[in-house]
């Protein structure tokens, strides 16, 4: 999904669409328990007006609306039951509007979500002077026309039979950091991540990009002890919004999906699906912080007197765009090793090695890629590939662990801006070659990354006969914090074999009292490479993003890493090649056996 390129539809292509469709279809049976009833909903005004909504449902599939007082009209909606559950949905006839309701027949508690494309015509993404700030981002609304914008309502229904509701649906935080598998009725096959109370994430895994985790903004309220009320809005990607009920006793669920596919057709769809429970990553909040209110991160991005308001991680608009030229015009002025070089630039590195000092080594892989390296000085080097002229570079170099070193080096005025990585294990002579570019990516300054697995030329270091460092699967599953500085933590979550995701807490601990859970969570394309025992590479690429390709080498056993970042500011005013280390604690492990097969490997 990284590499679809969503259509900027107007205004009047989504009319045209989502009139041109009917009434929410279904693979499984639909629900008649709301058949022969009149319901009439009382939701409460929590910044935002609700609206008055009346039903008299005809059958199982008709049933007549009034809204807010105007004249009836008639709609088409389909409903599925899970437990004491019921969940309807419809769209306003001759309108982009349509609701989305919770009922809990047993208590008569009610949610309900409506849901709209916006009815004017929105900016494109791709005439908006970037890049923006995050709060230009959240001053400036709404503006992408095929999105699926929302606002959830909570209140109760009075309904015949139905006990009349004295409490609500309520905020928490009990679904954070599960993560489950779902097979639905429609054959796909999907990995949720609930990362926190304002995203999560999803893996397709029966697709041909299954290998991508996809990040949206989310909703939740827990309905029960086991029953949670779920959206995702597929926003930054298709703009399509689903809602859901999820049981975690019986791994059941029910929903629906409303808007605008790949082929910008109107879809509108019910489904069920099983799950199978994965685990519970680590969450991050005070013992005593139940749920209830935003963190004071995401209360600056989201404000609930605005109607449709929700945190949302625009990348597209966040970053800089910049043309090939503008880039080659950027070469000659790499920043190198730069303390300030960003985020992730920090200063809890790892101990730098000395090791290389006074050598000549020789990488080789088997296909034929090769590089002299010769180490005469503490942090400056020369290399050269054959038949090449010796060049001279400034170098990083750390100890990743015993006789196991770890450097990276930006070759000066290359255009596209090209870096070096290399591990070289002084034990066994394994050793691996990273060569990033900025150049060959999704946009001009994505980086791309070819990985080289070898082995060294160097006195006094056997030369490996078929032994090499390679490809891994050994951290799928697993969660890791990583704190590189006093304002900037990460958690990352391994959740497919070639990518993963992200949440970020800055300004303070996020387990601070007070602080409460939240972060921006993201996602990229990434590789995982296995040097020794508990001694990891990955690497990733931020694309839809900056563009950045970070390389950090992980050592688990003493939980510090090390590595190289090459890529551009932000802003796309600077480029960067820089070291970075963090800290790590361990946040879990869900059981990914048996999910993804070998293609997720290539």
């Amino acid at each position: 999904m990284y590499r679809i390129n969503y259509s900027s539809l107007g205004l009047e292509e989504v009319r045209a669409a989502v009139l041109a469709g009917g009434g929410p279809v279904s693979a499984s049976e639909l629900s008649k328990a709301l058949a022969s009833k009149e319901i009439t909903f009382e939701l409460d005004d929590e910044g935002v007006a609700p609206p008055s909504l009346k039903y008299s449902f005809k059958c199982e599939r008709k049933a007549v609306l009034t809204e807010n007082g105007n004249a009836p009209v008639e709609i088409e909606y389909g409903a599925l039951e899970l437990g004491s559950y019921v969940l309807f949905t419809h769209m306003v006839p001759g309108t982009l509007r349509g609701y989305t309701a919770v009922l809990d027949t047993a208590t008569g508690r009610a949610a309900v979500t409506e849901m709209w494309f916006i009815d004017y015509e929105g900016k494109k993404v791709e005439e908006l002077v970037r890049p923006l700030t995050a709060d230009q981002v959240t001053e400036m609304g709404f503006f992408v026309n095929r999105e699926v914008e929302r606002q959830v309502y909570r209140g109760r229904y009075v309904c015949d039979g139905v006990p009349a509701a004295e409490d609500r649906f309520f905020r928490s935080f009990r679904l954070d950091n599960k993560m489950v598998k779902w097979d639905d009725d429609l054959g796909r096959q999907r990995i949720f991540t609930y990362v926190t109370n304002y995203f999560s994430t999803m893996v397709e895994v029966d697709t041909p990009d299954g290998e991508d985790v996809i990040t949206f903004p989310s909703d939740y309220l827990q309905l029960d002890e086991n029953t949670f009320f779920y959206d995702v809005g597929e926003v930054e990607y298709a703009g399509r919004l689903s809602v859901e009920v999820i049981d975690l006793y019986t791994m059941k669920k029910i929903g629906m999906t409303m808007g605008i596919n790949e082929e910008d057709k109107f879809e509108f769809f019910l489904y069920t699906a099983k799950g199978r429970y994965l685990g519970q990553f680590a969450t991050f909040y005070d013992f005593n912080d139940t749920g209830d209110a935003a963190p004071p991160f995401m209360s600056k991005r989201v404000d609930p007197t605005v109607k449709g308001s929700r945190c949302t991680y625009r990348t597209s608009v966040l970053a800089g765009q910049p043309t090939t030229e503008e880039i080659n015009a950027l070469c000659g002025t790499v920043a190198e090793f730069e303390s300030t070089g960003g985020a992730m630039a920090s200063r809890n590195l790892m101990a730098h090695s000395t090791q290389c000092v006074g050598r000549k080594v020789t990488f080789r892989d088997d296909d034929g890629f090769e590089t002299e390296l010769d180490f005469y000085a503490e942090e400056n080097l020369r290399f050269r590939f054959p038949g090449g002229e010796w060049t001279e570079a400034e170098y990083r170099a750390f100890r990743l662990d015993d006789d196991l070193v770890y450097l990276g080096f930006h070759i000066k005025d290359s255009c596209p801006p090209r870096g070096l990585i290399f591990a070289l294990d002084f034990s066994n002579g394994c050793a691996t070659c990273i060569d990033a570019v900025m150049a060959g990516g999704a946009d001009p300054h994505d980086v791309a990354e070819k990985y080289h697995f070898g082995y060294m030329v160097t006195e006094g270091v056997p030369v490996p006969r078929t032994r090499r460092h390679g490809f891994t699967r050994e951290l799928l599953g697993r969660s890791f914090t990583w704190t590189y500085s006093k304002m900037m933590s990460s958690q990352h979550i391994y959740n497919s074999p070639t990518s993963y995701s992200w949440t970020i807490f800055m300004g303070g601990n996020p387990g601070d009292p007070g602080y409460r859970s939240g972060g921006f969570v993201w996602s990229s394309p990434c590789t995982y490479i296995k040097l020794r025992d508990d001694v990891y590479i990955m690497t990733w690429v931020e694309q839809k993003w900056s563009g950045s390709f970070t390389t950090a080498a992980m050592n688990l056993r003493i939980m510090h890493d090390c590595g190289f970042s090459l890529g551009l500011t932000h802003d796309a005013s600077k480029l960067l090649f820089h070291e970075m280390g963090a800290f790590a604690r361990a946040a879990g492990t869900a059981d990914m056996s048996g999910i993804f097969t070998l293609r997720h490997l290539d």
